[in-house]
Protein backbone atom coordinates (compact mmCIF):
# COMPACT_ATOMS: atom_id res chain seq x y z
CA UNK A 1 0.00 0.00 0.00
CA UNK A 2 1.27 3.76 -0.89
CA UNK A 3 2.21 5.41 1.83
CA UNK A 4 0.05 9.14 1.73
CA UNK A 5 2.17 12.14 1.05
CA UNK A 6 2.41 14.02 4.44
CA UNK A 7 0.46 17.50 4.18
CA UNK A 8 2.72 20.16 4.74
CA UNK A 9 2.68 24.00 2.98
CA UNK A 10 5.24 22.56 0.55
CA UNK A 11 3.02 19.47 -0.61
CA UNK A 12 0.08 22.47 -0.65
CA UNK A 13 2.06 24.37 -3.35
CA UNK A 14 3.01 21.43 -5.34
CA UNK A 15 -0.19 20.41 -5.55
CA UNK A 16 -1.46 23.56 -6.77
CA UNK A 17 0.77 23.75 -9.28
CA UNK A 18 -1.03 20.26 -10.49
CA UNK A 19 -4.13 21.71 -10.41
CA UNK A 20 -3.31 24.64 -12.37
CA UNK A 21 -1.91 22.43 -14.69
CA UNK A 22 -5.06 20.34 -14.82
CA UNK A 23 -7.49 23.15 -14.74
CA UNK A 24 -5.86 26.41 -15.44
CA UNK A 25 -7.10 29.65 -13.17
CA UNK A 26 -10.25 29.90 -14.40
CA UNK A 27 -11.57 26.54 -12.39
CA UNK A 28 -8.90 26.64 -9.46
CA UNK A 29 -10.86 26.30 -6.25
CA UNK A 30 -9.74 25.49 -2.81
CA UNK A 31 -12.23 22.30 -2.33
CA UNK A 32 -10.58 20.81 -5.48
CA UNK A 33 -6.98 21.42 -4.13
CA UNK A 34 -7.76 19.72 -1.23
CA UNK A 35 -9.52 16.69 -3.05
CA UNK A 36 -6.21 16.26 -5.14
CA UNK A 37 -4.42 16.81 -1.48
CA UNK A 38 -6.71 14.04 -0.09
CA UNK A 39 -7.90 16.25 2.97
CA UNK A 40 -11.48 17.68 3.22
CA UNK A 41 -11.80 20.90 2.22
CA UNK A 42 -11.98 23.27 5.52
CA UNK A 43 -8.48 21.67 6.59
CA UNK A 44 -6.90 23.47 3.29
CA UNK A 45 -7.26 26.84 5.20
CA UNK A 46 -4.99 25.80 7.95
CA UNK A 47 -2.15 26.27 5.51
CA UNK A 48 -3.31 29.29 3.62
CA UNK A 49 -6.15 31.36 5.12
CA UNK A 50 -7.82 32.34 1.76
CA UNK A 51 -6.90 31.59 -2.51
CA UNK A 52 -5.66 35.20 -2.81
CA UNK A 53 -2.86 34.11 0.20
CA UNK A 54 -2.30 31.06 -1.30
CA UNK A 55 -2.29 33.02 -5.22
CA UNK A 56 0.68 35.14 -3.25
CA UNK A 57 2.47 32.37 -2.02
CA UNK A 58 2.88 30.86 -5.46
CA UNK A 59 3.45 33.95 -7.29
CA UNK A 60 6.18 34.80 -4.49
CA UNK A 61 7.77 30.81 -5.47
CA UNK A 62 8.10 32.22 -9.45
CA UNK A 63 9.22 35.54 -8.50
CA UNK A 64 12.01 33.60 -6.54
CA UNK A 65 13.16 31.51 -9.45
CA UNK A 66 13.40 34.78 -11.75
CA UNK A 67 15.46 36.10 -9.45
CA UNK A 68 18.01 33.33 -8.86
CA UNK A 69 17.94 33.21 -12.52
CA UNK A 70 19.10 36.67 -12.62
CA UNK A 71 22.39 37.76 -13.77
CA UNK A 72 23.56 41.47 -13.54
CA UNK A 73 26.45 41.49 -16.23
CA UNK A 74 26.76 43.93 -18.91
CA UNK A 75 25.22 47.59 -18.82
CA UNK A 76 21.96 49.06 -18.20
CA UNK A 77 20.44 47.90 -21.34
CA UNK A 78 21.98 44.14 -21.53
CA UNK A 79 20.36 43.57 -18.07
CA UNK A 80 17.44 44.81 -18.49
CA UNK A 81 17.12 42.68 -21.92
CA UNK A 82 18.71 39.72 -19.93
CA UNK A 83 16.17 40.02 -17.34
CA UNK A 84 12.94 40.63 -19.19
CA UNK A 85 13.87 37.53 -21.73
CA UNK A 86 15.03 35.56 -18.07
CA UNK A 87 11.94 36.04 -16.29
CA UNK A 88 9.85 34.97 -19.65
CA UNK A 89 11.29 31.98 -19.70
CA UNK A 90 11.11 31.11 -15.70
CA UNK A 91 6.98 32.29 -16.83
CA UNK A 92 7.21 29.15 -19.04
CA UNK A 93 7.65 26.62 -16.40
CA UNK A 94 4.50 27.00 -14.09
CA UNK A 95 1.05 26.99 -15.40
CA UNK A 96 -0.34 30.39 -15.44
CA UNK A 97 2.44 32.33 -13.76
CA UNK A 98 1.76 34.84 -15.67
CA UNK A 99 -2.14 35.31 -14.69
CA UNK A 100 -1.15 34.92 -10.79
CA UNK A 101 1.43 37.79 -10.91
CA UNK A 102 -0.98 39.88 -12.70
CA UNK A 103 -3.74 38.50 -9.83
CA UNK A 104 -1.08 39.35 -7.01
CA UNK A 105 0.24 42.28 -5.17
CA UNK A 106 4.11 42.66 -4.97
CA UNK A 107 4.04 42.53 -1.44
CA UNK A 108 5.84 39.10 -0.58
CA UNK A 109 9.96 38.95 -0.36
CA UNK A 110 11.14 37.42 -3.17
CA UNK A 111 8.93 39.32 -5.54
CA UNK A 112 9.93 42.58 -3.98
CA UNK A 113 13.37 41.35 -4.63
CA UNK A 114 13.07 40.58 -8.42
CA UNK A 115 11.85 44.07 -8.95
CA UNK A 116 14.46 45.96 -7.11
CA UNK A 117 16.86 43.90 -8.83
CA UNK A 118 15.60 44.54 -12.39
CA UNK A 119 15.36 48.58 -10.48
CA UNK A 120 19.38 48.34 -10.43
CA UNK A 121 20.15 48.48 -13.72
CA UNK A 122 18.53 51.64 -13.81
CA UNK A 123 19.96 53.32 -10.45
CA UNK A 124 22.63 54.94 -11.32
CA UNK A 125 20.98 56.49 -14.61
CA UNK A 126 20.21 60.19 -15.04
CA UNK A 127 16.81 59.22 -14.13
CA UNK A 128 13.85 60.15 -11.52
CA UNK A 129 12.68 57.60 -9.37
CA UNK A 130 9.28 58.24 -10.53
CA UNK A 131 10.74 57.37 -14.28
CA UNK A 132 13.03 54.20 -13.25
CA UNK A 133 9.89 52.35 -11.02
CA UNK A 134 7.26 53.28 -14.34
CA UNK A 135 9.63 52.13 -17.41
CA UNK A 136 10.21 48.79 -14.70
CA UNK A 137 6.62 48.84 -14.10
CA UNK A 138 6.01 48.54 -18.34
CA UNK A 139 9.02 46.37 -18.83
CA UNK A 140 7.71 43.57 -16.23
CA UNK A 141 4.24 44.19 -17.72
CA UNK A 142 4.75 44.17 -21.28
CA UNK A 143 6.50 40.47 -20.26
CA UNK A 144 3.27 39.42 -18.07
CA UNK A 145 0.92 40.45 -21.06
CA UNK A 146 3.13 38.98 -23.65
CA UNK A 147 2.47 35.25 -21.48
CA UNK A 148 -0.70 36.15 -20.81
CA UNK A 149 -1.92 36.80 -24.51
CA UNK A 150 -0.39 33.50 -25.86
CA UNK A 151 -1.85 31.67 -23.19
CA UNK A 152 -5.43 33.28 -23.73
CA UNK A 153 -4.82 33.06 -27.49
CA UNK A 154 -4.87 29.15 -27.31
CA UNK A 155 -7.31 29.15 -25.18
CA UNK A 156 -9.29 31.12 -27.78
CA UNK A 157 -8.26 28.84 -30.56
CA UNK A 158 -9.20 25.64 -29.06
CA UNK A 159 -12.26 26.61 -28.40
CA UNK A 160 -13.36 28.12 -31.74
CA UNK A 161 -11.88 24.88 -33.32
CA UNK A 162 -14.12 23.01 -31.31
CA UNK A 163 -16.89 24.81 -31.16
CA UNK A 164 -17.01 25.41 -34.94
CA UNK A 165 -15.09 22.20 -35.86
CA UNK A 166 -13.44 24.39 -38.63
CA UNK A 167 -9.74 25.36 -38.74
CA UNK A 168 -8.80 28.36 -38.09
CA UNK A 169 -7.50 29.53 -41.39
CA UNK A 170 -10.86 28.74 -42.55
CA UNK A 171 -12.91 30.84 -39.97
CA UNK A 172 -10.31 33.99 -40.66
CA UNK A 173 -10.85 33.24 -44.19
CA UNK A 174 -14.62 33.75 -44.05
CA UNK A 175 -14.63 36.82 -41.50
CA UNK A 176 -12.13 38.54 -44.53
CA UNK A 177 -15.38 37.47 -47.31
CA UNK A 178 -17.79 39.28 -45.06
CA UNK A 179 -15.77 42.90 -45.55
CA UNK A 180 -15.56 45.27 -48.24
CA UNK A 181 -11.88 44.19 -49.56
CA UNK A 182 -10.78 48.00 -49.17
CA UNK A 183 -11.89 47.96 -45.82
CA UNK A 184 -8.99 45.44 -44.74
CA UNK A 185 -6.50 45.52 -47.45
CA UNK A 186 -3.44 45.73 -44.89
CA UNK A 187 -4.62 43.37 -42.55
CA UNK A 188 -5.48 40.72 -44.62
CA UNK A 189 -2.13 41.11 -46.58
CA UNK A 190 -0.15 40.76 -43.98
CA UNK A 191 -2.56 38.01 -42.74
CA UNK A 192 -1.78 36.55 -46.15
CA UNK A 193 1.78 36.59 -45.98
CA UNK A 194 1.65 34.85 -42.63
CA UNK A 195 2.50 37.40 -39.77
CA UNK A 196 -0.61 36.53 -37.97
CA UNK A 197 1.92 33.16 -37.02
CA UNK A 198 4.66 35.48 -36.18
CA UNK A 199 1.75 36.24 -32.77
CA UNK A 200 3.29 35.17 -29.22
CA UNK A 201 6.93 33.73 -30.73
CA UNK A 202 10.25 35.17 -29.65
CA UNK A 203 11.10 37.50 -32.42
CA UNK A 204 7.80 39.54 -31.25
CA UNK A 205 8.72 39.85 -27.74
CA UNK A 206 12.22 40.93 -28.68
CA UNK A 207 10.91 43.54 -31.51
CA UNK A 208 8.39 44.46 -28.16
CA UNK A 209 11.33 44.62 -25.66
CA UNK A 210 13.74 46.79 -28.06
CA UNK A 211 11.06 49.23 -28.19
CA UNK A 212 10.41 49.69 -24.53
CA UNK A 213 14.84 49.87 -24.29
CA UNK A 214 15.50 52.23 -26.75
CA UNK A 215 12.13 54.26 -25.55
CA UNK A 216 14.27 54.28 -22.34
CA UNK A 217 17.65 55.27 -23.82
CA UNK A 218 15.84 58.17 -25.61
CA UNK A 219 14.75 60.12 -22.00
CA UNK A 220 18.29 59.20 -20.37
CA UNK A 221 19.78 61.04 -24.09
CA UNK A 222 17.00 63.93 -23.01
CA UNK A 223 18.10 64.10 -19.23
CA UNK A 224 21.51 64.80 -20.20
Amino acid sequence: MNKKLAVTEARVLEASWELLTQDGIEKFSMRKLAKLIGIQAPSIYWYFKSKQLLFQALANHVAKDVLLAMEPEGDWKEQLHHYAVTMRNQLKKYSCSAQLLMQTLPLESDYLQMIDQFLQALEPLSLTDKEKFNYIICIINYVLCHELDEYERQQVENELEDENQQSLEEWALRAFEQVPPEKVSIIRRMYTNGLFGEVGTDEMFEAGLDIFLSGIEQRIVNNL
